[in-house]
């Protein structure tokens, strides 16, 4: 037990790399995914067909093919990237793919009529997207969001493929020094679990918090 005490740095340090990889990779992919989820939605076909090569392609890939192609192969194509942007690089694009079909879901869950009464008042685009559309999609966006949220969190470990010091790649080194597989994997779990359970519970609050949005919009145009 010893032995495991003194690696209690190593798990803090990849937790911490695991954390940040999760925050960068949530912000710029869900961004990502909200521009080419309302792309697939686009009148203009050569948009909405190149915001769904896009989806295919990234959600037809796995992650661990993404990441050696980015971190292994690329440098072969004359793009050296290092540990941390071909993780950055390829989460971000793989979650933006999955987020981008519940931007579309969400919005498409809008009733047709809510946009009709907000054109009805002579509402621009910006404003029936801004005012109407999102305040509503969001509620129905938040739920499928939040498993994308827990899944990109337990997806992170993947990087460990590529080197990237993160969570789970800290735990091998240890059980591979300490030869105690048990209480390492067993302090692992605890910690996905615990982190997992966290967004869970966030998720669910927001929920609650924002769930009286679409109520107000709604009897606002009724």
């Amino acid at each position: 037990m010893r032995d495991l005490l003194v690696w209690v740095p190593l798990l803090l340090d990849g937790l911490a790399q695991t954390l940040l990889l999760f925050l960068i990779v949530l912000v710029l992919g869900s961004v990502l995914g909200l521009f080419v989820g309302f792309a697939r939605l686009s009148r203009i076909r050569f948009v909405r067909y190149a915001a769904l090569t896009f989806i295919e392609l990234f959600r037809g890939v796995s992650l661990y093919v993404t990441l050696f192609w980015l971190y292994f192969a690329a440098p072969f194509l004359g793009v050296q990237l290092s540990v941390w942007e071909a993780a950055v690089i390829g989460c971000s694009l793989t979650h933006a793919a999955y987020s981008s079909e519940y931007v579309r879901a969400a919005v498409l869950s809008v009733p047709v009529s809510q946009t009709e009464a907000a054109v009805a008042l002579s509402m621009t685009a910006f404003q029936r997207v801004r005012y109407v559309v999102l305040p509503q999609a969001l509620v129905a966006l938040l739920p499928l969001m939040g498993n994308e949220f827990v899944m990109l969190l337990k997806g992170t470990s993947i990087v460990s493929l590529i080197g990237l010091a993160e969570l789970t790649e800290q735990a091998h080194s240890i059980i591979v020094s300490t030869y105690q597989p048990v209480p390492v994997l067993l302090t692992v779990l605890g910690i996905y679990f615990v982190l997992a359970q966290a967004l869970i519970r966030l998720t669910q609050w927001m929920e609650r918090r924002f769930g009286g949005w679409k109520l107000r919009t709604a009897v606002g145009l009724a």
